[in-house]
């Protein structure tokens, strides 16, 4: 492991998980789903806040190990002019297919979650503190994410530099 890619990859990760912060905040003021002047936090807002952060580090992991792993391919290929631009390049890709599976998960759980229990409102189950109701959405969403963590993996080999070997006689 080369200290560089270490500290790359540790920079994406706060970033990366600030920015989830963010984009979970984003979400539930888009969807209604808490306001800003609660002074406490219901139970079932954390298990959705939780249930939604988890399963974007669960991505996030994976895509950590492959973004130092492609940070110090680069580093170590002579043929690439700007490592820079390079290494960001791999770091924008890896990182924003996190966001995307993430919100992908999110949304296929909700369409399953609407056709098993039916049509409810997230905004007004937090109202209620239905606890149970976000418990199971929680856990549909996190057996989803650990299903597809294998095929996110593949996925994001396919723009992982590549390695040339030269093979002698």
């Amino acid at each position: 492991m080369d200290k560089q890619s270490l500290f790359f990859t540790s920079i994406v990760g706060i970033v990366a998980i600030a920015l989830m912060l963010i984009a979970i905040q984003f979400l539930a003021k888009r969807l209604k789903i808490q306001t800003n002047t609660e002074q406490k936090i219901n139970t079932s807002y954390s298990i959705w806040f939780g249930s939604l952060l988890l399963s974007f580090i669960l991505f996030l992991k994976v895509a950590l190990e492959l973004v130092e792993n492609s940070i110090e391919l680069i580093i170590a290929d002579k043929s690439i002019n700007n490592t820079f631009v390079a290494v960001m390049e791999q770091i924008a890709i890896f990182t924003g297919f996190s966001f995307l599976f993430t919100f992908l998960a999110y949304y296929i759980v909700h369409v399953i979650i609407k056709f098993s229990i039916g049509n409810r409102n997230d905004s007004i189950e937090i109202e209620k503190d239905n606890v149970g109701y976000f418990l199971i959405k929680g856990l549909v969403l996190l057996t989803l994410v650990f299903s597809l963590i294998t095929i996110f993996e593949h996925f994001l080999r396919w723009f992982a530099p590549a390695v040339e070997t030269p093979f002698y006689h």
